[in-house]
Parts: C-alpha cells; sequence; structure tokens
C-alpha cells in the first residue's frame, strides 16, 4: 500500500474539524507538514495532528521534497498561486471548494492541470457521500426505467394513458437549513457570501443529477443567507435550493427530494434515503453517523435526532457545549478517491472541468440576486472545451 505524504495550508476550523482527522485516520497518508499564515495555528495543528514539522509560508510546502500531495483549505484568496507551481512541481492538489472567484483564474489551473497532467480535485463532496451515491443510482434507475410500482390512486387507465412530457422532467428540491451562529465573520463580510461559499456544493449536485443542461438561473434574497436559487435545464427540469440562516445547528441541515417519471426520493441529511415507485428497491436506506452517545441504538433520521438529544443532555449534566452530530458527507472517501486517481486506479471524484462549470453557475447566480432577475446560461457557461 502506497503512502500519501500530505500537506495541508489552511488550519482554520474547518482543516481542523474535516480534512486534519480524516488525513490522520487514514492508513494511506502521512500528515508532514501543517501551513497557515498564523504560523501559532500551524504549529498548534502540527503539535494536535501529529505532523513531522509546521510553516507559515506555503512557498516552503510547494518547495518541500517530502510533500506529495497537497491539501489546499484557505479562503478563495490562495487558488491560482499555489496550485500552478504545486502542478508544475508535480505534486497533486486537494483544494477546497470553490475551486475559485474568478473565470480567468479557473481557466488558468484547467489549463495547467491539462498541459502538466497532474490532477487537481476540487472539494465537492457530496458526490463522494453514501446517501448522494445512492440517490443517484435510483435516479439514473427511475429516468432510465420509469416507476414500477402500482400507485394506490390511478385513473390513467393504468398508465396507458398518453404519457406527458413533464413526467420525464426532474423536480429537485433541496432544503438547506442553516444556523448563522456557526459561521466565522468572514462570510458576512465577504461580497459573494454563503450563497457562492456554501451553495456550490448543492449546485454541483444539481448540475451532477440532471443529464440535462442547463439554461437560466435565478435567485431571491440575500447572498449572505435566506435565499432560493432556481435552475431551470433544456429539458424543462427545475432545481430549487433554499437556504435559511437563522434554523438551529442542531436540525438535520440537508434535505435532498427528487421525482421523475413516477418515482419519489428523498434524502434526509445523508442517513436515510427513502423512495417510492421503484419495487425491487426498499423503501429506506439509512448511513452512519457520529459520534453515538452512550446508550443510543436507533439509526437513520430518527436515530440521528435521538442522537442529538442525548448529546444535549449529556451537556447539560458536564456543562458545555453538546457533542457535534455528524452524518457522513464524503469527505473521508472524495479523499481516499483523489488518492486512488493521483496512483492511476480510478476517476478524479471531482475534477476542475466540473467545478468550473458549478462556479460558472454559482456566480451567475450571484448576478441574478444582485440584479432581481433571472439570467440566460449558455453553452459558453457549460461546456468546457476539450485541449
Amino acid at each position: 500500500m502506497k503512502t500519501h505524504r500530505i500537506a495541508v495550508v489552511g488550519c482554520g476550523a474547518f482543516a481542523r474539524m474535516v480534512h486534519l482527522p480524516n488525513i490522520q485516520a487514514n492508513p494511506r497518508a502521512e500528515l508532514v507538514m501543517t501551513c497557515d499564515q498564523d504560523h501559532g495555528l500551524a504549529e498548534e495543528s502540527r503539535a494536535t495532528f501529529g505532523a513531522r514539522r509546521a510553516s507559515g509560508d506555503w512557498r516552503e510546502v510547494v518547495a518541500a521534497d517530502d510533500v506529495d500531495v497537497i491539501v489546499l483549505a484557505t479562503h478563495t484568496n490562495l487558488r491560482r498561486d499555489l496550485i500552478l507551481p504545486a502542478l508544475a512541481a508535480g505534486k497533486p492538489v486537494l483544494v477546497e471548494k470553490p475551486l475559485a472567484n474568478s473565470q480567468e483564474e479557473m481557466i488558468e489551473i484547467v489549463r495547467e492541470v491539462r498541459r502538466t497532467g497532474v490532477p487537481v480535485c476540487v472539494g465537492h463532496n457530496r458526490r463522494s457521500s453514501p446517501g448522494v451515491l445512492d440517490l443517484k443510482r435510483l435516479l439514473d434507475k427511475a429516468i432510465q426505467e420509469g416507476g414500477t410500482l402500482v400507485p394506490a390512486v390511478d385513473r390513467s387507465a393504468g398508465g396507458r394513458r398518453t404519457e406527458l412530457p413533464e413526467e420525464r422532467q426532474i423536480q429537485l428540491l433541496i432544503r438547506v437549513n442553516d444556523d448563522c451562529r456557526s459561521w466565522v465573520d468572514w462570510i458576512y463580510w465577504d461580497r459573494e457570501g454563503i450563497l457562492f461559499a456554501e451553495m456550490v456544493h448543492f449546485i454541483d449536485v444539481a448540475l451532477w443529477l440532471n443529464p440535462s443542461p442547463p439554461v437560466r438561473v435565478f435567485a431571491e434574497g440575500s447572498a449572505r443567507g435566506n435565499f432560493t436559487l432556481l435552475i431551470r435545464f433544456q429539458d424543462g427540469s427545475l432545481t430549487t435550493i433554499q437556504q435559511g440562516l437563522a434554523g438551529h445547528f442542531d436540525y438535520p441541515k440537508e434535505l435532498f427530494e427528487v421525482t421523475t417519471r413516477h418515482v419519489t426520493l428523498a434524502l434526509d441529511h445523508h442517513v436515510e434515503l427513502r423512495q417510492r415507485g421503484l419495487a425491487d428497491e426498499p423503501f429506506r436506506r439509512v448511513y452512519p453517523f457520529g459520534p453515538i452517545p452512550d446508550g443510543q441504538s436507533g439509526e437513520g433520521i430518527e436515530g440521528f435526532h435521538q442522537a442529538v438529544t442525548r448529546a444535549r443532555e449529556a451537556a447539560a449534566l458536564r456543562g458545555g457545549p453538546p457533542a457535534y452530530i455528524s452524518p457522513d458527507k464524503g469527505h473521508a472517501a472524495h479523499l481516499d478517491g483523489f488518492l486512488d486517481c493521483v496512483e492511476g486506479r480510478g476517476r478524479n471524484p471531482c475534477d476542475v472541468a466540473d467545478a468550473v462549470v458549478v462556479t460558472r453557475i454559482a456566480l451567475k447566480l450571484l448576478d441574478a440576486i444582485r440584479l432581481g432577475m433571472p439570467l440566460a446560461v449558455g453553452p459558453e457557461d457549460w461546456h468546457i472545451p476539450a485541449g
């Protein structure tokens, strides 16, 4: 088994909560360096997660002979400047989303990836969530086969009525329950806000699930939060992304509901997937979450709620905040898939060309929310030329 020597650039809250623990726990990874412009934070992360050394300068990471792979977890103000020399040095990069905040920067990165042949993976990790992977599999099956389960009420002469074009369209609703108290302050000073920094996750899922290209977008609300995004696709399919920033952090954050060809699918916070319409598939699938409080034995969304309640009860007894009960959103699998790609044994979980399209659509939605009007999406937005 190959061991990948990894450096993490950007040791903020997300890296300390996700990337650094995942690297530490992965038997294929060795944490060599932690790097942050705040050298004290880099040193603290080194000590906590067992890296060999810490640095305050990302250039030292790119130049290091004992670093094979770089995980870039900074704000988008550091993307091209690190990624281009890293690729020139032959070092693959796993970069947090969004890929960049300008068209020019993104295209430079794509061209350098193609020139060097060194892979860059973007952290659209929902693609690697076990629940989302099953959601996509069942949706693809519904698109191909249609629903096979007889409904309780049927006035279509047993399905013999001429099919409507709308029956083949995909209606996707993504509800995001957010709590603005969980975000650090920079997000509310950023011009792009949560709409750009976080919604690229869900725009990516929408584009990944829909085989038809997008043709129009509209957005209403504030880019900082409390907005609704609408993406229309060429075949008439629609995706609605509804986000609220005044929810409670302990309530499940993400709900995906999708219908097509008389199949209904619902993925609840990555811990439970339900379906009706596919006769040969189970109604319910469940996925892990953690940590599991003492005495908690439920699973799925009900088990998740039980775990949150017990974590709060335990916190009330000992004092301090409750444990964070986290579903599997695919972060660890995304890293593992990228290491497979680096070894030449698998596809890139999210290459830069896919991420460019996602980011372009996010930027167009930002324009739509500022202008208060729908905007057209053309091939120049969703098609990346070869070569």
